[in-house]
């Protein structure tokens, strides 16, 4: 007996304890609650009242004096047992309904209602009255002039005690009721204990379970059962505590998922302007951004442009807007970003900035190769067009030629002309590549074939050098994927190149290598070698390495332009290497083709990806 009589005790005890709770708590909530709504209500009756006498005072009274509108002012403040101020605008007081010696009241200019109404039109607050010695409901609104009534702020108090007693009786009328049904419930709930036992343990139980993340944990009881109800409602709880979960957390790998996905390299800051989180690509621009959480970003990025940058955005308040505030910096000497930083509006979640990161070198070197591209041309086309212009104008002086020289300025005037047509053929050509107006479909080629053909066109200029050719080419041949016009275009311009640069006496090596992509062709001179930064550009339009390679007759600085357009609308890629592979002077240009003719070509050629770094 001792046993149970304890268990229900304390059962009991805690019965009464959670049940004063049930009634303490909500009630005091609904208190503060009806308190709120009532002073509410007593708050748009003021401004409704106040509505009322500023309508008459704009649309139906016309004034003749001031003594005639305090008159009127305080008859219809006592009809509603109101109080009426008017303020004009400056905050001096020239009506008041409760004050007949209006030179007792000080500037009303700053009163918490009348700084609002002249922003918002409408104005209100609950505050202490000097005058009446009482809390009051303070409404106010802007008025317009009319006649004698100056332009201000027309307004109404109403006593806000009689609002507190309301309430205050309400509280204690509640708390009488609530004082007879906690005894009344004391008295049932002792009764009531010996059956509620295992019900309480198991709600206790799942309660528990769901709290600490088992969502899945459900609760059964048969229907008309005392705690049938709240078992269904923590049912329904764990479930779409459980649909919540999953939710946020699909959105939350989602935008994971977007954030870590992203090209640019994004860093978020902390209110504080220390680094907070970063993305995947962030990861790949510093090789310790791991290390950087909760640094600087100057302690992260060795770039004092953007740690001002970002002290200036946050020197700014968030009210300002969100405009993003930009710059460019540098990083490792070689990649130029464009930096956005974002100026998080909410900093109270600990969230201050946003820095994205943009990889504009790619544009940066395109612009300098446009630059290039247009300055080149200019010099290829300018010098002939100079020799031309010279000659011309020497020949019209001239009131009669002696044959040999006109006919030898002739010569150098076709012959500058010819190296003209020969550029603008071949920048013609070039654009027809990179548009691929050029159609061809590719089919099985001797490689060998299309080399001898580009050495035959190349042996005037070889004869002149003396320098041979030593082909490793096999002599039943080498078939490859191409237009074979193409390919021997392709030789022809790398021979040239190999002629023209190549030492006299010299001979040209070309060799191959098969691999499981294509055939690997290699044209291998021992000229005076490309520098390592030169080597990436080369294939531009007329870029020139230096002095020894900027004349040449018969070149225009177009064919290694040509040459990877071809290759690479075959699906191939070319490339230089210098020093040549085994270590000699010189250079050694190579291209891959495709072996055979892939399935379903179209004739239009493979781009490959990440190939084109060409303006």
């Amino acid at each position: 007996m001792g046993q149970s009589f304890s268990f229900r005790a304390r059962l009991l005890y805690s019965f009464w304890a959670i049940l004063i709770l049930a009634l303490l708590l909500p009630s005091w909530y609904y208190y503060r609650l009806l308190t709120a709504e009532v002073i509410v209500a007593a708050r748009n009756n003021a401004i409704l009242q106040l509505n009322h006498f500023h309508r008459i005072l704009s649309q139906e009274k016309d004034f003749t004096s001031l003594d005639e509108f305090q008159k009127w002012l305080s008859q219809s403040a006592a009809q509603l047992n109101v109080r009426l101020t008017y303020v004009a605008e400056g905050g001096r007081v020239i009506a008041d309904s409760a004050v007949s010696d209006l030179s007792t009241l000080d500037n009303h200019a700053t009163r918490p209602e009348i700084v609002q109404a002249q922003a918002e039109d409408i104005g209100s607050s609950i505050r202490f009255s000097r005058v009446t010695g009482r809390q009051e409901i303070y409404a106010a609104r802007k008025v317009l002039p009319k006649a004698v009534v100056p332009p201000g702020t027309l307004r109404l108090a109403v006593p806000y005690d009689p609002v507190t007693g309301f309430v205050d009786r309400l509280w204690n009328n509640f708390l009488i009721v609530a004082g007879l049904m906690l005894l009344a419930m004391i008295a049932l709930g002792y009764a009531l204990t010996r059956h509620l036992r295992d019900p309480i343990n198991t709600l206790v139980r799942v309660a528990h379970a769901i709290g600490g993340g088992d969502y899945n944990r459900r609760t059964h009881f048969d229907p008309g059962q005392e705690f049938y109800p709240l078992a269904e409602a923590l049912n329904d709880l764990a479930e779409n505590t459980n649909d919540h979960i999953q939710f946020i957390t699909e959105q939350k790998q989602q935008l994971e998922a977007v954030f870590d996905g992203m090209q640019e390299a994004v860093m978020v800051l902390d209110s504080k302007g220390k680094i907070r989180s970063f993305n995947r690509a962030f990861s790949t621009l510093i090789a310790r951004a791991p290390q950087s959480l909760g640094r600087r970003p100057l302690e992260a990025i060795m770039s004092l442009e953007l740690q001002e940058a970002c002290d200036r955005v946050f020197s700014t308040s968030p009210a300002m807007g969100t405009n993003p505030y930009s710059l460019q910096i540098i990083l490792g000497g070689v990649r130029t970003y464009t930096v956005n930083i974002v100026n998080l509006q909410d900093r109270r979640r600990g969230m201050g900035a946003v820095v994205v990161f943009h990889d504009i070198t790619e544009l940066k070197r395109l612009e300098t190769i446009r630059q290039d591209f247009v300055a080149n041309v200019s010099h290829e086309l300018r010098t002939p067009l100079t020799s031309i212009k010279g000659y011309a104008e020497t020949l019209l002086s001239e009131i009669k030629p002696d044959p040999e020289t006109f006919s030898s300025f002739l010569q150098i005037i076709l012959r500058n002309t010819n190296h003209m047509v020969r550029i603008v053929d071949d920048l013609l050509q070039l654009a027809r590549l990179e548009a691929r107006h050029q159609r061809f479909k590719p089919a099985p080629v001797n490689a060998a074939d299309a080399l001898t053909a580009a050495w035959k066109a190349c042996a005037p200029l070889a004869e002149i050098k003396q320098i041979g050719l030593d082909s490793s080419l096999p002599v039943e041949g080498l078939v490859v994927s191409a237009d074979s016009e193409q390919l021997t275009q392709v030789f022809r311009n790398l021979l040239e190149n190999a002629i023209r640069y190549g030492p006299a006496g010299k001979p040209i090596k070309v060799f191959h290598h098969i691999r499981e992509d294509g055939v690997v062709f290699g044209v291998s001179d021992e000229g005076p070698g490309i520098p390592k930064q030169h080597q990436q550009r080369i294939f531009e339009r007329f870029y020139r390495i230096d002095k020894h390679r900027s004349t040449h007759p018969g070149s225009t600085g177009l064919g290694l332009a040509i040459c990877r357009h071809i290759v690479k609308n075959h699906g191939g890629t070319i490339w230089v290497q210098s020093p040549n592979p085994d270590g000699t002077a010189g250079a050694t240009f190579f291209f891959r083709l495709p072996a055979e003719s892939p399935p379903g070509d179209d004739g239009l050629g493979v781009e490959e990806s990440g190939e084109d770094n060409e303006n």
